[in-house]
């Protein structure tokens, strides 16, 4: 059973624990920002999921920015009082033409997906050479994942290992990978004040299997053709082409010369 879109909005938008893990979150989206080669010109960051309190850290003055959201659970309005550049979409068919988005971010996404393959191959494809793919998932093995008072409680965890061969597999090259969220996913009054001391000494000295969950940032790869021209192969014209555009002289019999020098 997934969230829908309108409760996720609600634990952000109206919660002291929403605020706090969008606020970590984007600490450490911002530290990725500096591994980010941005297109100063013209940039098209396109969000997956409900990225929505996350995007405003990657956008540029002018870059463009929309927010697909899968529709089986349902979609919001964003950005408020101004047009809505929300979509509501079958997960694996992106209404995006090939090579159009610089940055795609997923959170609350990937979890819920039916196919993940399908999904990240919809990103590849809207990505531009050498586009950035930012993903935030849940933990398998933090406190995060077995909680349902946060969003990151629904859908599937992700072990580091299973996020790493997935996004491999789907010809992405990870440049960086960080934890964040290592203050327990509750509300009490104790852990709300204590949270940012808890996330800076998490950060320092825990390991990044106790973070509550997991954001890394990939690169689509290109591959290079690996497949041998025939022309590359043969540098050498075959002698069976040869004969046949330029014939060789045959040898003549010994009894033909023979007879020839009687006469």
């Amino acid at each position: 059973m997934h969230l829908a879109f309108s409760d996720i909005q609600t634990f952000y938008s109206k919660t002291e624990l929403g605020s706090i893990t969008s606020r970590f979150i984007n600490d450490s989206i911002k530290g990725m920002d500096n591994f980010i080669v941005h297109n100063a010109e013209r940039e098209v960051l396109v969000g997956y999921g409900y990225s929505i309190p996350y995007m405003k850290t990657l956008i540029r003055p002018l870059s463009q920015s929309m927010c697909l959201m899968g529709e089986k659970q349902g979609a919001v309005r964003w950005p408020e009082n101004v047009a809505n550049r929300t979509m509501l979409i079958e997960q694996s068919q992106w209404p995006l033409e090939s090579e159009t988005a610089n940055i795609v971010m997923m959170i609350h996404g990937l979890e819920t997906c039916e196919n993940p393959n399908e999904l990240l191959e919809e990103a590849w494809r809207v990505l531009v050479p050498e586009g950035y793919l930012l993903v935030a998932v849940s933990n398998r093995t933090g406190f995060w994942a077995r909680s349902d008072l946060t969003p990151f409680g629904h859908g599937r965890p992700y072990s580091w290992s299973q996020l790493t061969r997935l996004l491999g597999a789907n010809k992405f090259q990870i440049i960086l990978s960080q934890a964040s969220l290592f203050t327990p996913p509750s509300s009490r009054k104790f852990f709300l004040k204590a949270s940012p001391l808890l996330e800076r000494v998490g950060k320092k000295y825990g390991t990044k299997v106790m973070g509550g969950v997991i954001i890394m940032l990939a690169k689509k790869q290109i591959h290079v053709p690996t497949t041998i021209k025939i022309s590359d192969s043969i540098k050498v014209p075959l002698g069976l082409i040869d004969g046949l555009i330029d014939p060789k002289p045959k040898p003549v019999p010994n009894d033909q010369i023979r007879c020839d020098n009687k006469k």
